[in-house]
């Protein structure tokens, strides 16, 4: 199983019936596959939108999750991200990111790095083994302390690398 496998298999653990994207992404094929139902929108911020709707309905027991491609894709995605933290909405966004050996080069955007101040909790997966460890704190953050957007940045050549058995161990942390 490769990163964007294990992150669609733990969305779905999660619970996650379906969530809204705008294209190109690895991950949207992999949870279409896991059964989670996808909502294309024509662009990022009607994506962010119809997620951060959704977490306000929920009241903390489900959430809205956003995929977007990296680069102009999360570029395009402040505007949404800057309510829903001004907003204390809790949303989970899965954008796309650099390949790891480009991150830091310029002008590669990273949604992780630049939204710092908008949003509750950002992590990038920097490997394949810490797909669990990263989801669990995501949702850690999603349900407890203060509500705000959370952002998982999966690069570009980290997607599609393999998961080790051993590291796909996840149980879904409490209120």
């Amino acid at each position: 199983m490769n990163v964007m496998e294990a992150v669609a298999r733990i969305l779905k653990t999660e619970g996650v019936e379906w969530v809204s994207c705008f294209p190109s992404n690895q991950l949207i094929e992999a949870v279409a596959k896991e059964g989670i139902r996808t909502l294309m929108f024509r662009q990022e911020r009607g994506a962010i939108m119809a997620a951060d709707g959704f977490s306000r309905m929920n009241n903390r027991k489900k959430f809205g999750v956003i995929i977007t491609q990296g680069g102009p894709g999360s570029e395009n995605s402040m505007g949404g991200i800057a309510q829903a933290f001004s907003d204390n909405v809790p949303i989970l966004y899965l954008p796309g990111g650099p390949a790891l050996g480009q991150y830091a080069v310029r002008p590669n955007f990273s949604p992780v790095r630049t939204y710092q101040t908008v949003s509750k909790f950002g992590e990038v997966i920097v490997q394949p083994g810490q797909v669990s460890n990263v989801m669990r704190r995501a949702f850690h953050a999603l349900r407890n302390g203060r509500p705000g957007p959370v952002i998982v940045e999966i690069p570009a050549d980290i997607g599609g690398q393999e998961v080790p058995e051993s590291a796909m161990n996840y149980q879904p942390p409490k209120r």
